[in-house]
Parts: structure tokens; sequence; C-alpha cells
């Protein structure tokens, strides 16, 4: 499976990202382009940018009105103005709260897959992902792997189940599923490549029952597999960035 790009998962572009992480660090401290430049890519593995990256966006800063400077010596040291906490609020004030909300379903996801660090806070009933960050999720993950995951999964462990179980858990473990019409859209793909069979138990036609078949759970290693690799990676871009907002 393909990895989503660091900016299709967080909605930021590596520009965004640095100017977000310069005015962050600056709100704190002054600090000059060599310092900032180390520091963003100690904080962000695998997200390195070059000095001069660094550099020309703080100067762009600068001549916005986010950013003043004071040369000392032969550093330029950048201050974070008026203007540039305003602009660092806004930020926060747009993307904090939906940020946490999704890593807490990811989080979960990243849990349930790999049993890795501490569990979900467990709740009596847990809280279903707001309608406004919904269609984040789907920027995020794949959600037919997800679907194809968890539909799997119920067929190595059930004799027969059906769709709206698979919603049900969904829902339960993660507060967040698809609509009702892509998850039964992917049952009658998985059954046309044979990765399910489905039967009409009674001549209503109300609900199908579904069947694993020979190549279910070959298939359910390898999407296991995919799934895990992406929700790791996209987990990392979000921690990454909840910690500057």
């Amino acid at each position: 499976m393909e990895i989503p790009s660091f900016q299709q998962a967080v909605g930021f572009s590596v520009g965004d990202t640095l100017s977000l992480f310069l005015l962050s660090t600056l709100l704190e401290r002054t600090s000059y382009s060599r310092a900032l430049y180390e520091q963003f890519n100690l904080d962000f593995p695998g997200r390195s940018v070059s000095y001069e990256y660094v550099a020309r966006t703080a100067n762009t800063l600068e001549n916005s009105g986010y950013l003043r400077s004071q040369t000392v010596g032969r550093k330029k040291f950048f201050h974070i103005t008026e203007k540039g906490k305003a602009r660092l609020h806004e930020y926060k004030t747009i993307y904090a709260h939906r940020f946490s909300e999704v890593s807490t379903v990811i989080d979960r996801f990243y849990y349930f897959l790999t049993k890795n660090g501490l569990p979900p806070h467990v709740e009596v009933e847990i809280e279903p992902l707001h309608n406004d960050f919904r269609p984040f999720i789907s920027k995020l993950l794949s959600v037919k792997d997800v679907v194809r995951f968890m539909t799997l999964r119920f067929s190595l462990h059930r004799n027969s189940f059906y769709m709206a179980e698979v919603q049900g858990q969904l829902n339960s473990l993660f507060g967040w599923s698809p609509s009702n019409g892509y998850l039964y859209n992917i049952a009658r793909e998985m059954e046309e490549t044979n990765l399910l069979v489905g039967l009409w138990p009674d001549e209503r036609r109300t609900v199908r029952k579904l069947y694993k078949t020979d190549e279910s759970e070959q298939f359910y290693v390898i999407v296991a597999a995919s799934l895990t690799e992406r929700i790791t990676q996209v987990r990392k871009y979000l921690h990454y960035i909840i910690k500057l907002v």
C-alpha cells in the first residue's frame, strides 16, 4: 500500500508545518536559523529539510510581519511578533481539536492492531467521532482496507456474520465507521473476488449472511500488514503536529 505523504495525511504542506514549527518555537524563545534547522530535523525525523529552506521560510515570515529579527554578531536572531502570535493562535484554533479527536481514533486502531504502547482510555461507551472530522479519516486511512480487515476478521472468528455487525464493532471499538452504503459495496466486491460467500437466509432478503472462503485467511494477513503500516506512519504524522498545536 502507498503510504500517504505528510501533506496528504495532515493537510499541511512541509512549508506549512515548518511555519507552524517556527512560530511555535519562537513563541517560547528567540533563536537563529541554524539552531531552528537542527531542531526541526531532530523533532521531525523523516521530514528533513535543508538549512536554506528553513532560513528562507523564516525570512518569508519576517517579510509577512510574523517575525522580526535582530543581528547579534554574525547570527540573525528571530523573535515572534504580535501578528505572529495571532497567526499561531489561528493554527491552533483551526487544527488542534481536529487533530486531537482524529488522533484518538487512530490511536485506538494502532493499539488494536499492534498491542504496542498503552491501551486507549477505556470508556463505558466510546464517544463517536464528530461529524465534522469524519471526512478527515478518509484522507488518513484506506477506508476500504479498514472495512476489509474487520470483515475478514469476523469471517475467521465466526461461522457466519452480517455487515451490520462489522459496522457495530467499528463504532464500539474505534468510535468511527463508514456509511452503510460503503460497507455493503465493499461486501459485494469481496463476494465478487471470492473473499467472502454470501447467502440470503430467506426470501425476504433483508439481511445477507456472510461466510469465509479459502482465500479469506490469506488475504486477511496481507490487508492487516498493509493497514498496520499505514496507521503506524499516519499516527507519527499526527503526533508530530499535535506536539506543535
